[in-house]
C-alpha cells in the first residue's frame, strides 16, 4: 500500500536528477507543509523496486517503465506526467568550453581519441551510451577503453583523473564538482533520457498530485533548463 498522509509523502526518484530534486523538495515542503522522504536510485532500479512491490507514493523514472507499471496495476493509470528530458553527455576535467559539441562528427572524434571512458553499468545512461556507440559504429573501436562503474561513479573518476571522460546525463555532469560538459550526443540519434512521474495505486491522490503538480509547474522550467533538464511531452 502507499504511504501518503496529509503531511508526509515517500518519493522514489531517479538519481539522474538528484541535485534538482534536492533543490526543489524543500521549496515544496515550505509551500505545502508536507514532508517528503526521498529515495534515489538509477532509473532501471527505481522501476524494479516499484514492480517488486515497494511502498512509495510518488515515483519518477523513464516513461517506458511507467507504461509497464500501469499494465501490471502497480500505479494509477491516469496519472503519468512528464518531468524532464536530459541529454546524454560527455564530461571531462577541463574548463567548460564556450560551446558544447553536439554534431555527429565532433562526438565521434572525441570518443575515437579517448584513452578511457567511464559509464554507469546499471543505469539508463550507461545502456544508452552503449547503444550510442553501436549506432555510431564505434563499439569495436572503443571496447578496450570502456570502464563500467557504479551509480554516480563516472563523474568522480573523471574529476580525479582516473579516466579521461565520464558519460552521464547532462544534469549529473553539471552538478559534479571538478568536471564540465564538453559534448552532448547528437540529437538526431534520439538518445535523450526522458523521465516522468506517477503515483502508487494505493497512495492518497491529493497530496501525491500536489507534489507532481509542483514539480511539473512551468515556474520550475527556467531553473531546470539551467541544470540541463528540459521539458517534453509524452508521445501518445
Amino acid at each position: 500500500m502507499g504511504t501518503a498522509s496529509d503531511d508526509r509523502l515517500t518519493f522514489l526518484t531517479a538519481v539522474a536528477v538528484h541535485a534538482e530534486i534536492e533543490d526543489l523538495i524543500p521549496q515544496f515542503k515550505r509551500r505545502h507543509r508536507i514532508e517528503v522522504d526521498v529515495n534515489y536510485d538509477v532509473n532501471p532500479a527505481v522501476a524494479k523496486r516499484v514492480m517488486d512491490g515497494e511502498d512509495f507514493d510518488v515515483g519518477l523514472t523513464n516513461p517506458w517503465y511507467v507504461e509497464e507499471m500501469i499494465a501490471i496495476g502497480r500505479v494509477i493509470p491516469d496519472i503519468h506526467v512528464p518531468f524532464g528530458r536530459v541529454p546524454l553527455t560527455i564530461g571531462a576535467a577541463v574548463r567548460e568550453p564556450e560551446e558544447i559539441a553536439s554534431s555527429h562528427e565532433a562526438v565521434s572524434r572525441i570518443l575515437s581519441n579517448a584513452d578511457s571512458i567511464a559509464y554507469t553499468s546499471t543505469g539508463t545512461s550507461g545502456k544508452t551510451f552503449l547503444r550510442a556507440i553501436e549506432m555510431m559504429g564505434l563499439k569495436d573501436q572503443l571496447r578496450d577503453r570502456l570502464r563500467p562503474m557504479g551509480a554516480g561513479e563516472p563523474p568522480i573518476a573523471a574529476a580525479k583523473g582516473d579516466v579521461q571522460y565520464a558519460i552521464a546525463p547532462l544534469s549529473r555532469i553539471l552538478a559534479a564538482p571538478g568536471i564540465a560538459p564538453i559534448a552532448n550526443f547528437p540529437p538526431e540519434l534520439g538518445l535523450n533520457i526522458d523521465m516522468s512521474m506517477f503515483v502508487h495505486k494505493d497512495s492518497r491522490r491529493e497530496p501525491a498530485l500536489q507534489l507532481i503538480q509542483f514539480l511539473s509547474d512551468p515556474e520550475q522550467d527556467a531553473y531546470l533548463r539551467s541544470h540541463g533538464v528540459y521539458r517534453y511531452e509524452l508521445s501518445r
